[in-house]
């Protein structure tokens, strides 16, 4: 099996979403500086960088990052490369290739030229809530896509209300699908377990037979 990791590198400098606790990382011990080891401490948002976001993020008795069903998290995945209509996902060209029955959906877009990039771009591609209840009506309950969150600017409610309100789905946000060709993968994407929290980072990584 060949695994391609497609998570972000947590780093200061990346961008965080508007108003959120950007990365920091902070040396608090170090070798040769009074200490036998290096140490440092992290702050940053739960929803920095490549993190899914759990039901609780939007629904109020929603589950939490601990609450969560690993195998929702750990299988087979469909990447698909969808063109957009503005600030949209094209749900028409989505539709036409969404395999049916697949759980688990990666969608790949322009943002992924722009993934990578130090500073945040609000006309960023992101899907709406009528695409949401589509793809929740074929079976899909991890829906991933390659920028900071699964709704547009300026209209992230309407989406993750939708899709996170059956409280048995996850969204993967901040996903690195630059290197990603479409096609079926095996996904594995564990969050950090914080009690309690309405999401976590994650490290995401895709697996293809050699």
């Amino acid at each position: 099996m060949k695994w391609i990791d497609i998570t972000l590198p947590m780093e200061e400098g990346r961008p965080s979403w508007p108003g959120d606790t950007p990365f920091t990382r902070r040396v608090t011990r170090e070798i040769g500086k009074g200490s036998n080891a290096n140490v440092s401490t992290i702050e940053c948002s739960v929803h920095f960088g490549t993190h899914l976001d759990a039901p609780y993020h939007f629904i109020p008795d929603g589950k939490k990052v601990d609450e969560l069903d690993l195998n929702l998290l750990i299988g087979p995945c469909q990447v698909v490369e969808v063109p957009a209509r503005g600030v949209y996902v094209d749900l028409e060209a989505l539709k036409k290739l969404v395999v049916p029955g697949v759980k688990r959906l990666l969608i790949k877009t322009t943002n992924s030229r722009i993934i990578n990039d130090r500073e945040f771009h609000r006309d960023y591609v992101g899907l709406s809530a009528e695409a949401g209840q589509w793809l929740l009506e074929q079976g899909v309950r991890l829906l991933g896509l390659d920028y900071f969150s699964i709704g547009a600017y300026g209209d992230t409610k309407d989406i993750h209300t939708v899709f996170l309100g059956r409280n048995d789905t996850v969204a993967l946000e901040g996903i690195d699908l630059s290197g990603v060709q479409p096609g079926m993968y095996y996904l594995i994407c564990l969050p950090m377990k914080i009690a309690g929290a309405d999401g976590a980072p994650v490290r995401a990584v895709l697996g293809v037979e050699d």
